[in-house]
């Protein structure tokens, strides 16, 4: 598969603005959830989530509840073919064992008698997708300095991970680790008085430029629906800012081979400019925006050429406007 154009706010992900305050009132349930933060839901997750709020019950799981009764067969897996099986979204995943065959570098430190320890794939993914541990608690677990010498690993053994967000819309769904963080939040909050200050002046401002983004972009779709000469304008400038950047089109089709059979078939059909339904277009915002957050140095050089072509359209424009 390869990569040929990228929808423009693919690039843009409002999930990445997401930061529930722990002290709040609202309520995190999976109505909230599925209308708001559907796009940060796994597949799995989603398909169940949306299966509970249409049957209207009355009692629902939290979303950490709903998540742990999911994974938990992850848990009794004794290898990572056993998981692939149960959870066919970890297909692409790679055995750390037939990966790292020399004994050089972090591996080292995670060798066992000069051996690497069995089921490290397996592990991560079940410390990752059961435990909800953070990369740096799972590094400092392993013996690794931090999480750059573990996100190596991780990148080498096309470990599957859900978007950063994900984990912080569990924890703001269960009573329990909510109270706890709050707890901490307070009390943090209460010995940095000036530091709370300043971050809640920033971000009473940012919330307002949040809101008028927001509804900025809604008379923009509203306004593209009844002018297709200016989609068509749209379309050119991203395919020259594409232009600029084969290298990041090259990692981003590497990344579609290793995602499951159902996000590479949305992507195809999303590069043949078919039509994509409400949950292929959600598949298809989660797959950009996991691309963007596990390649940085991908993202910057889309910005570079993005900001790049944006200043030669502004300057042929000045030139054209001298010239009339």
């Amino acid at each position: 598969m390869f990569i040929t154009a990228v929808q423009p706010l693919s690039f843009y992900s409002g999930s990445q603005y997401f930061k529930p305050s722990f002290e709040g009132k609202k309520i995190i349930d999976l109505n909230y959830i599925l209308k708001n933060r559907s796009d940060l839901l796994p597949n799995r997750i989603y398909e169940k989530v949306n299966e509970i709020v249409s049957s209207k019950s009355q009692k629902m799981p939290t979303l950490m509840q709903l998540h742990k009764e999911i994974y938990a067969p992850l848990m009794e897996c004794k290898t990572l073919d056993e998981a692939k099986k149960i959870f066919p979204e970890f297909a692409g995943m790679k055995d750390a064992n037939d990966v790292f065959v020399r004994n050089s570098g972090n591996i080292k430190k995670l060798n066992t008698n000069g051996k690497l320890q069995d089921n490290l794939s397996l592990k991560l993914l079940q410390e990752v997708w059961f435990n909800l541990k953070s990369q740096d608690e799972i590094a400092h677990s392993l013996g690794l300095k931090g999480r750059a010498g573990l996100g190596w690993i991780i990148k080498k053994i096309g470990f599957v991970n859900y978007v950063n967000n994900y984990r912080t819309l569990l924890l703001s769904s269960d009573p329990v680790s909510r109270a706890v963080i709050a707890a901490k939040t307070t009390a943090w909050n209460a010995s940095h008085p000036d530091l709370m200050y300043q971050k809640n002046k920033h971000a009473a401002q940012f919330c307002k430029t949040l809101e008028y983004r927001s509804a900025q972009s809604k008379r923009i779709i509203e306004h593209d629906k009844s002018n297709p000469q200016r989609i068509e304008k749209i379309r050119k400038f991203f395919v020259e800012v594409w232009d600029k950047v084969p290298e990041v089109k090259k990692a981003m089709s590497e990344f579609a081979e290793l995602q499951d059979p159902f996000t590479k078939m949305v992507i195809k059909k999303d590069m043949s400019q078919i039509d994509l339904n409400e949950c292929e277009m959600r598949v298809k915002k989660g797959f950009y925006k996991k691309f963007w957050q596990t390649h940085p140095e991908m993202r910057e050089k889309y910005k570079e050429a993005f900001q790049k072509v944006r200043e030669e359209r502004k300057l042929l424009n000045a030139i054209k406007e001298a010239e009339s």
